[in-house]
């Protein structure tokens, strides 16, 4: 949970589906803070080297690379950033380890919204 002093969270989502963005804009469009969108790694790279994020929400299967390499490398560049992989099925193991969230792909909107609003 965010101090009170703390400034608002910044968002990135990063899916390959423009359905599944346009339904994670409207999903995320009350929470606090900036939200930004890609539909692929380099397009995510780029936004976050303008501004670095504070959680990043990605699709497993981008056009240029996979998105929970994309997490596990967010992780790493900005160990404060909250992740989580969006896609139906988690990986096998290996996501609560790196510190990565499963967000399942088919959940109910309000719950995406909760899981959104408590990783902010």
């Amino acid at each position: 949970m965010r101090e009170p002093s703390s400034p608002p969270p910044s968002f990135l989502f990063v899916d390959a589906d423009p359905r599944a963005l346009a339904a994670l804009r409207r999903l995320s469009r009350h929470l606090p803070g900036d939200k930004r969108f890609a539909q692929g790694v380099r397009e995510a790279e780029r936004l976050m080297g303008e501004a670095p994020p504070s959680v990043v929400v990605s699709g497993y299967g981008l056009p240029d690379g996979d998105g929970l390499c994309l997490l596990t490398c967010v992780r790493a560049r900005h160990p404060r950033a909250a992740c989580a992989l969006h896609t139906s099925l988690p990986p096998s193991r290996g996501l609560r380890e790196k510190g990565i969230t499963w967000m399942d792909r088919a959940a109910p909107p309000q719950q995406v919204l909760a899981l959104l609003a408590s990783l902010g």
